[in-house]
């Protein structure tokens, strides 16, 4: 183990084939639903609606992007908020095209800091992004709270559609919750990744250096316990955090409104709530294809709102934050890789003409 981490891995076919299954999963709910009544809805589109709700999301990823950048400079990081931009967007694209949990676009980010920064602080790097998961879950927190206390007292929802979305925001808190635990807490952290590098060996032919990973690990909760003494770096990456997610939030609104329809801010908070959890989820299918598209038309239904509207808004929620923030998530990592390549070869030229004197 050379306590490098690696860019993971995308195997095109495969994810073609299951962006296929998806496609072809929600293509039979279209028919369902009705392919005229959902074609009427979409003429319907004000445009310049639509492209402020794409400018949104761009933003959303910015704002995010800021958030995590007010945690990196605290290690010094030499790394342009152009190029912060640019991982976060590949993050995306990473998490949508290899579903892990979100953990590959996680991975993507450190392979990329520490790349562009040119060091090797996995320890630190891997601090930052753990720092702004946890930070980024506030302000989700408090959208499907609020969102689940507009359904439960303000709309006529179904039971089942309640119950769904408090089983999905309880199954998140204990999640989140033994995240939060894991990273400051050594012993838990360290417990579980012995226990992990066990079972790799067992399975794998591979011999992991125990003593490094410890250095590693210790590096990393040193880093954790580092931020979270910086109250102020904190309350600034909360507030980017929450930007990020209020311009999230709103691309369903504006939708809505591009298309004639006014929605609760608080219901749109309750349905999101749910796709996020289902986007996080590693499900085999790439950027949760399919099943998530249904579960949001389902709920928006459920809501009050008319079958093909649901559908109509669905297909535009997500050709923004889906397919464009995913298209765009593929030119920034293929970017950042042909740049990373370039100073490789540049440095190398550099050393050889410094032997060569």
């Amino acid at each position: 183990m050379k306590g490098e981490i690696e860019l993971p891995t995308i195997q095109a076919k495969k994810s073609i084939a299951l962006i296929a299954v998806g496609l072809l999963a929600y293509s039979l709910y279209l028919y369902h639903a009705g392919y005229q009544d959902v074609i009427e809805s979409l003429k319907s589109i004000k445009l310049s609606l639509f492209a402020l709700a794409a400018l949104l999301a761009l933003l959303g990823v910015l704002f995010d992007a800021l958030a995590w950048r007010s945690i990196v400079l605290k290690f010094d990081y030499k790394v342009p908020i152009r190029d912060i931009f640019l991982i976060y967007l590949s993050c995306g694209f990473m998490n949508n095209l290899i579903p892990s949990g979100s953990f590959s676009g996680e991975t993507a980010r450190i392979y990329f800091l520490e790349k562009l920064d040119g060091g090797s602080r996995i320890g630190q790097s891997s601090a930052t992004v753990a720092t702004t998961r946890i930070i980024t879950a506030i302000p989700f927190f408090l959208g499907t709270a609020i969102g689940l206390a507009y359904l439960d007292l303000a709309t006529n929802a179904p039971p089942w559609a309640l119950a769904i979305c408090y089983s999905i925001a309880l199954v998140l808190l204990v999640l989140n919750g033994t995240f939060f635990a894991i990273c400051f807490l050594d012993d838990w952290l360290e417990r579980i990744a012995f226990a992990l590098i066990k079972y790799v060996e067992m399975l794998f032919p591979v011999r992991i250096d125990k003593s490094q990973c410890s250095r590693i690990l210790g590096r990393f909760h040193h880093s954790m316990t580092l931020l979270a003494e910086h109250k102020k770096t904190l309350f600034i990456s909360t507030f980017w955090a929450l930007a990020a997610w209020l311009c999230m939030t709103m691309v369903a609104v504006v939708v809505f409104l591009s298309m004639g329809v006014f929605i609760p801010l608080w219901a749109v908070l309750a349905v999101y709530s749910v796709m996020i959890f289902l986007q996080m989820l590693p499900i085999f299918l790439p950027g949760g294809l399919g099943v998530v598209d249904i579960v949001m038309s389902t709920l928006f239904t459920a809501i009050g709102l008319p079958v093909h509207t649901a559908v109509s808004s669905t297909l535009l929620i997500r050709l923004v934050q889906l397919w464009m923030l995913t298209s765009l998530g593929g030119v920034a990592t293929a970017y950042l890789v042909k740049k990373i390549n370039r100073e490789a070869l540049i440095a190398g030229a550099e050393k050889r003409l410094a032997k060569g004197f």
